[in-house]
């Protein structure tokens, strides 16, 4: 009886489910290590090219509402969260990877919203001061308005790449944290010997 009940349970199947319901690898490629560096490194730029303009107390500049800055600490949230994101991937960490990403996108279309008005602001005083200074002093003027319209580009371009990325990972986390119906089912029988 006890070889009859040893084949008779080492022939009944054994199965096994392999694959996770959420599955942390399709956030994985998305690279998240080295996208976490290059927005951490362009918020820290945002923040460090933010605190000169905020000497400029004689024309509008977007420093004046703090965008550079809260946009840069923006950016190196989320550059922090990705990288810890590929250290130790876990579903809590990649959730609050996609939560801050999209208010990081948000962030970024009001903070490109402002580098735009004061680019535009600063060439409309631009232009009424023409007519009230001497042609010495406009030269002059015109130098420091477009150094100043210079950096208000540099901000731009930061917040568009730097929400390109952010879209980009928020597909990816999106997608690590999408239930997965792809469960690979392994059924392995022990069939008696033909002996």
């Amino acid at each position: 009886m006890g070889e009859d009940g040893a084949s008779a349970s080492a022939s009944e199947p054994i199965s096994t489910v392999t694959g996770g319901n959420k599955p942390v690898h399709r956030f994985l490629r998305g690279q998240p290590r080295s996208i976490g560096v290059v927005l951490s490194m362009m918020g820290v730029g945002l923040f460090l090219f933010g605190i000169p303009m905020t000497v400029h107390t004689d024309i509008m500049t977007s420093a004046d509402v703090f965008s550079p800055f809260w946009l840069g600490i923006l950016f190196c949230v989320c550059g922090v969260l990705y990288i810890l994101s590929e250290r130790s991937p876990s579903k809590k960490i990649i959730t609050a990877s996609f939560a801050l990403s999209i208010i990081s996108t948000i962030g970024v279309v009001s903070a490109c919203m402002d580098f735009i008005k004061s680019m535009v602001i600063i060439e409309r005083q631009d232009e009424y001061t023409h007519n009230n200074i001497t042609e010495d002093d406009y030269v002059y003027l015109r130098q420091h308005y477009s150094a100043v319209v210079a950096m208000e580009c540099v901000f731009l371009c930061h917040g568009l790449i730097g929400g390109v990325l952010l879209i980009i990972m928020t597909c990816f986390a999106r997608a690590a944290l999408r239930s997965s119906n792809t469960q690979a089912v392994v059924v392995m029988r022990n069939l008696p010997s033909a002996e």
